[in-house]
Parts: structure tokens; C-alpha cells; sequence
């Protein structure tokens, strides 16, 4: 009698146990929820580099929040309940549907970029990264202020622009072992100084190409991160359930190293469609003689010009983009 007795009050005490840590569960949510209410109705702001600072802290082990109450779980736990694929592995095989659905059109839709514009958007992100020894990349913005959606983060006056793209992707690549560094210099704000023609952003990214180029030998690729303006039904593809900023490399093919620069990109492109069928648009190229527009490549043979998503991508599909992108150039630099 008294062993059965035991058991039920084991039985008993495992219970209520359980029943507490449902109920701290439960509490903790419904606080975070009524957090996130409140920072909602008030409006709160958040800057760029606070926000670029939030995204790197999670170093990608927690998908990105857009501080709505919607995405209050993911934020909490790690899985959007509407997408169950985000409680699996995130590593993509190949998908013979996502080859069919996703054509390589391998064209573009430029804006006629002007800073004074997305400076009322966006602002200047500052570096929040250490800087790195013998760096393999070197990332940089010619268009720092290229913006994306910023589709739920309304409430916090967040525009995310493609600085935080160079970020966000160098993080990823320094996790994989590939040493990579950002050009941090505000390029607006170089080209007042200087007294440039306030469209001058090629002009003055060359110089810092050239200083990276012949300061820095072991860089072995220069990668421009721009953003397209593409409409969203071209720049979004969906893997395994998971949406993406789809990838565009831009070739300016009259450059003395077009040749070298297409092959890297065209083997680049290769490595993409294994990993990721659907995630590259494929190679566009401009064939103008005229020097700005064959984007700086004609100073070394891995200058590549990649285009992030557009403007109407969220954020949340580019970061999923920039982790794609750090394992296709893993497995092209390194061979993994």
C-alpha cells in the first residue's frame, strides 16, 4: 500500500512541476507580448546601428524579429509557428521544382541613386565589427544607402539599407572562417568633402579599392553589394519553405578583365544553383565603354558586383540571403 501511495504522490509532485514551467512559459510570453504592445505604442526609435548591432548579436542563431507582435514567438523561441521548416535543419538540397519555377533573367532595373534622397530614408551605419587579419574579402557599398522594405519595422523607424547587408554577410563569412573586412568610409559624405560631382560614388570607391588592392595582398576578392529595382515577384524565390532575396552578379564586360571576372562569377553562379536552385538570377552584363559602368572591374580580376534582393525584399529574406551567400562563397573559396 505504501509503495502505491508513493507513486502517486510521485506522480503527484511531477505534475505540478510540469505545471509550473507550462505556466512560467506562459507568463513569459504573455510579458513579452505586452512589451512589444507597448514599444508598438509608443513608437520607440531604433536606430540602423542599433539594429545592425541587434542582428549581429544574435550571431543568425535566432531568426531575425521585426518587433511585431506577430513574430513576438520567433523572437521568444526560435520557430515561427506558421513556417514549421524554421524547426528543422537549414542546410537546402537540391529542388528540380525550384530550377523549373525560377527562371535566370539576368537583367536589371538601376535606380538613378541620389544620396541626398536616401539620407531623409536611411542613415550611415558605423562598423560594428573587429577588424580582421589577413582578410580573403573585403566588402564595400558603392550605393551605401540602397534601401529595402521596411515592411514591420514601421513602428521602429528602422529602414534597412545594403550597409547593413556587408555587415550582416561579413559576420557570416568571419563564422565560417573566411577572414572579410567592410569599407566603413561614409562615401556621401567623402564626396562633399572632397568637392567631387555629387554622383561621383564609382570615382570615389576606386580610390579605396586601389588603397585596399595594393595595401592589403590578401585580399583575393572585392565584392560591391548593391541592392536591384526589380519588382518582388523577380527578386524573391522560396527554398525548403524559407524566402530569399534572390542574387544578381553584374558584369561590366568591356573591362581588360572581363574574361577572368566572368569566370569567377560564372563558377560562383555554378555553386548557387547547387546549394540553392533558384536563388541566382544569373550574370548581367553591360558592355558600356564608358568607365564608371564597368563598375571598377577592370582594377582586379575578383572585383564581382552582386546584387542583394530589391527594394521591395524585406529584411528578413536578405539575412536569409546572406547566410546562403557566406556557404556558396565557402564552398568557392574554400572548397567545402
Amino acid at each position: 500500500m505504501k509503495k502505491i501511495k508513493l507513486k502517486n504522490n510521485s506522480k503527484k509532485i511531477k505534475s505540478i512541476k510540469i505545471s509550473k514551467f507550462l505556466f512560467l512559459i506562459l507568463l513569459v510570453f504573455i510579458s513579452s507580448v505586452f512589451t512589444i504592445k507597448y514599444l508598438i505604442k509608443n513608437n520607440i526609435n531604433i536606430t540602423e546601428e542599433e539594429y545592425v548591432n541587434y542582428l549581429l548579436s544574435e550571431s543568425y542563431n535566432k531568426n531575425n524579429s521585426n518587433f511585431i507582435i506577430k513574430q513576438s514567438i520567433k523572437l521568444l523561441t526560435n520557430i515561427d509557428l506558421k513556417n514549421p521548416s524554421t524547426m528543422l535543419d537549414s542546410k537546402i538540397k537540391n529542388s528540380k521544382e525550384n530550377n523549373e519555377k525560377y527562371k535566370k533573367d539576368a537583367t536589371s532595373n538601376e535606380d538613378n541613386y541620389d544620396s541626398n534622397v536616401y539620407e531623409k530614408i536611411t542613415s550611415y551605419i558605423s562598423n560594428p565589427l573587429e577588424e580582421k587579419e589577413n582578410p580573403i574579402i573585403y566588402l564595400y557599398n558603392t550605393h551605401q544607402l540602397e534601401t529595402y522594405s521596411n515592411s514591420g519595422l514601421e513602428s521602429a523607424n528602422v529602414t534597412p539599407n545594403v550597409m547593413m547587408t556587408s555587415y550582416l554577410l561579413a559576420e557570416k563569412l568571419n563564422e565560417q572562417g573566411i577572414s572579410t573586412i567592410v569599407e566603413d568610409t561614409n562615401i556621401s559624405e567623402f564626396i562633399r568633402i572632397s568637392n567631387f560631382e555629387s554622383d561621383a560614388f564609382y570615382a570615389s570607391t576606386r580610390i579605396f579599392l586601389k588603397n585596399v588592392i595594393n595595401n592589403k595582398p590578401t585580399v583575393k576578392y572585392f565584392i560591391d553589394l548593391h541592392r536591384d529595382s526589380v519588382s518582388k515577384d523577380i527578386s524573391t524565390c522560396v527554398i525548403n519553405n524559407k524566402s530569399y532575396a534572390r542574387i544578381l552578379f553584374v558584369l561590366g564586360s568591356s573591362n581588360s578583365n572581363s574574361e577572368e571576372n566572368r569566370k569567377i562569377m560564372s563558377d560562383i553562379d555554378k555553386i548557387s544553383d547547387e546549394l540553392y536552385p533558384g536563388l541566382s538570377r544569373g550574370i548581367y552584363e553591360k558592355s558600356t565603354p564608358s568607365w564608371p559602368l564597368v563598375y571598377n572591374q577592370d582594377l582586379n580580376k575578383g572585383v564581382l558586383l552582386i546584387e542583394v534582393g530589391a527594394k521591395e525584399n524585406t529584411l528578413d529574406e536578405v539575412v536569409n540571403t546572406t547566410e546562403a551567400l557566406s556557404n556558396i562563397l565557402k564552398k568557392y573559396i574554400k572548397g567545402e
